[in-house]
């Protein structure tokens, strides 16, 4: 088998990266991420590449959910002052870091660390220097990520084992406090010092060791007993080496879902790392037996999973960001390659709805964050739905869940972290005047009327596909004529979009480089804001020329800053390609009859900002588990959908991939076909599938899944 772990970076843009965005001792889509943690706080939290000293090592680095950090020390430390107080130097020089393994010394106490994880536990190995009194810190009050820790207990189960559990509280995006609970198991014997309730902190003595010592630690978000059941299913008597290696098998096995050949070495690695990513984030909440916990009522409430007839729970529940650009990244990288991934997800969500009464956009610990703005899973299950992937028992249920998100009382009601009010989401305005204005009250967060509106739009156009694959043929048309809303902000004397006031005037003066009105981004890339209708934006503009005109200056603008802007900058350039909303937007070329420039500005975004494979290089933002990886895997291999892959049959862009030969493995649970296959041939023009000339640079889902090659690209 190819190791494909051997090519990962896993600190990749890890400079600018965040509490959810690094991990490496982990499994694909798995609950623990352990990790060492070099700081506090959400935004650079966890492990950063630009810090030099480590303060423990925390067992989970999720979506407003992070805790139980251990440390390994020598000698006498006042462990109740907290991390400045053990914190040790370590080297980057010595560093091992790949899948499923992190290696490391801790300089100060001159302390080896290991570290392996199952899906649903985490393996330290800690080789103690000779002569030296040895302890295990557990930290149980100092902050992960974006948590403060409101409570705790430890209690001694045997001679070797532990047990406990701690309370992550409220954040600004999660509403309400959440227990990780924790059993844990050393290889020798150890003495606990007693546990302070009011401190949070425990010391296990190992006194004077001889060998490495080895600490285990089973996981749950529902109960002790849940925890020490994951603990037994997955990890039970196996060493720590042999979680290792299986921890290695698991991500290549993953990984290589996709073989690459050809091209250039550094690109072909950056490749496995972007997949890694696209893998990575959006981590299991359920335990192996199925249960979950349910947040949305008043009080936590332990569920069940529906089992199988093998006795085992037909699918997974997830803590997830925001689905924000998932629809150009994720989703139809998941269609393809993923497909029980998407499936999982919409059983998940649907569950959430019928315990809480609304699909999620992005939940944590079992509840709503109410993660930045709009109906955004809406496009996700207009893709596993319309391409076969996720088969609900009930159609009716799921489309009455989906359209509730579209009207007053649901997701568009709500703009980012708005928990108790639904002011934000300008709904009402939506339906009323066919715009949002400026005027909404700051109820939460991205209370952004323009760029709401044409988000509003997309996702509307996205349950339409759902409804007229349906036969719902009098919603369809209706859903239809409201994805056309955002030409209501389509200013033709300006050739932008333009925020409105309440009264339709527009706004002044205006800035389409201005930040107002929009999220993340500005008039310029949110005026591209439609895929789903570029024969409408082209009519706004009022002919192709200054269509192209305005798209080509976009570009250009763009590439004169590296398709880059800064954190809470990104109105600064037309089109910031580290960021969600400009995803789709060089493909515009492709779907309105130019694709050369779409493989020319895709191949300029690609080695411009998002290339190399090494510690310091990055995706040019926040990577925002997995939307930055899967971007650039889709690019990397010449497959794009523009539109979400939403539609019946779902369209996909072919494009120039940069490898001379790609070959996807299909699921077979989910498609007819076994292998997709793209060659690549220079100097040629046009393409063929299956040996059949190809006239339009598109092929369905549907021909994708059944398998086959496809060839001679137009790459000259």
């Amino acid at each position: 088998m190819t190791d494909y772990t051997a090519l990962v970076e896993p600190r990749l843009g890890n400079r600018i990266g965040r509490w959810i965005s690094f991990a490496a001792a982990c499994r694909p889509f798995g609950l623990v991420a352990l990790s060492p943690d070099t700081r506090e706080g959400e935004w650079g939290g966890g492990y950063n590449l630009a810090d030099d000293e480590i303060i423990g090592f925390s067992h989970i680095h999720d979506w407003q959910s992070g805790g139980v950090r251990v440390m390994p020390v020598v000698g006498e430390v006042d462990f109740a002052a907290g991390p400045s107080a053990f914190k040790s130097p370590f080297s980057h020089v010595t560093e091992i870091c790949k899948p499923g393994d992190h290696q490391l010394t801790l300089d100060r106490f001159g302390i080896g660390v290991e570290l392996t994880a199952t899906a649903r536990a985490g393996l330290h190995r800690y080789t103690f220097p000779a002569g030296e009194s040895a302890s295990i810190l557990l930290d149980l009050v100092t902050p992960c990520g974006p948590c403060e820790m409101s409570g705790a207990e430890l209690r001694a189960t045997g001679p070797l084992t532990f047990s406990g559990w701690v309370t992550n509280a409220p954040t600004l995006r999660k509403p309400k406090s959440h227990d990780i609970f924790f059993v844990m198991e050393f290889d020798r014997s150890v003495e606990l010092d007693a546990f302070d309730p009011a401190n949070l902190r425990a010391r296990f003595r190992l006194g004077l060791v001889a060998g490495p010592v080895t600490l285990k630690m089973g996981l749950s978000y529902t109960s002790i007993d849940a925890a020490r059941e994951n603990f037994r299913q997955e990890v039970g008597d196996r060493s720590f080496d042999e979680i290792r290696e299986a921890a290695r098998t698991e991500w290549n096995q993953w990984l290589g879902r996709i073989e690459v050949e050809g091209g250039d070495p550094i690109r072909r690695a950056r490749f496995y790392t972007d997949l890694y990513f696209a893998s990575l984030g959006r981590r299991t909440a359920s335990d192996c037996t199925g249960t979950y916990v349910d947040h949305t009522g008043e009080h936590p409430v332990i569920r069940q999973i529906p089992l199988g007839s093998d006795g085992q729970p037909r699918y997974r529940h997830f803590n997830s960001d925001a689905f924000w650009g998932a629809q150009w990244s994720l989703v139809p990288l998941w269609s393809l390659v993923y497909p029980e991934i998407l499936g999982e997800f919409c059983h998940c969500f649907m569950d959430i709805y019928r315990n809480g009464g609304l699909i999620p956009r992005g939940p944590a610990a079992g509840n709503y964050t109410f993660v930045m703005t709009s109906a955004q899973s809406t496009p996700m299950f207009a893709a596993a739905l319309n391409n076969g992937i996720y088969r609900p028992d009930d159609p009716e249920e799921v489309y009455a869940a989906l359209r509730k998100n579209h009207f007053p009382g649901g997701l568009m009601a709500k703009c980012g972290y708005e928990h108790a009010t639904a002011k934000g989401g300008g709904i009402e305005d939506y339906l009323e005047r066919g715009y949002i204005p400026e005027d909404l009250p700051k109820a939460g967060y991205h209370a952004n009327g323009a760029a709401q509106t044409i988000e509003h739009a997309f996702n509307d156009w996205a349950l339409a596909q759902v409804a007229r694959s349906m036969g719902k043929i009098v919603d369809a048309e209706w859903f239809e004529t409201r994805s056309k809303n955002y030409r209501n902000l389509f200013d033709p004397e300006t050739g932008f979009c333009r925020p409105r006031e309440r009264d339709g005037k527009w706004i002044a003066p205006f800035d389409p480089s201005g930040p107002r009105g929009w999220t993340e981004a500005n008039a310029w890339t949110f005026t591209f804001h439609a895929p789903h209708d570029v024969a409408g934006l082209i009519e706004c503009f009022g002919s192709e020329e200054k269509f192209f005109a305005r798209l080509e200056e976009a570009f250009e603008r763009s590439a004169e800053m590296n398709f880059f802007a800064p954190r809470d900058h990104h109105y600064l350039i037309p089109l910031d390609f580290g960021n969600e909303p400009a995803l789709a937007i060089a493909h515009l070329f492709h779907l309105s009859g130019r694709p050369e420039r779409t493989d020319y500005c895709l191949h300029r975004i690609l080695e411009e900002l998002k290339s190399g494979n090494s510690p310091d290089d990055s995706w040019g933002g926040d990577e925002d588990q997995g939307i930055m990886g899967a971007w650039n895997v889709l690019v990397s291999i010449g497959l794009f959908s523009a539109t979400g892959a939403c539609e019946s049959p779902a369209r996909f862009q072919i494009t120039a991939p940069v490898f001379d030969r790609v070959r996807i493995h299909l699921n077979s649970r989910y498609f007819p076909g076994e292998v997709l296959e793209i060659r690549t041939q220079s100097k040629t023009s046009g393409f063929k599938f299956n040996g059949v000339a190809i006239s339009k640079g598109e092929l369905t889902h549907a021909q994708l899944t059944a398998g086959g090659i496809l060839e001679n690209l137009a790459t000259g």
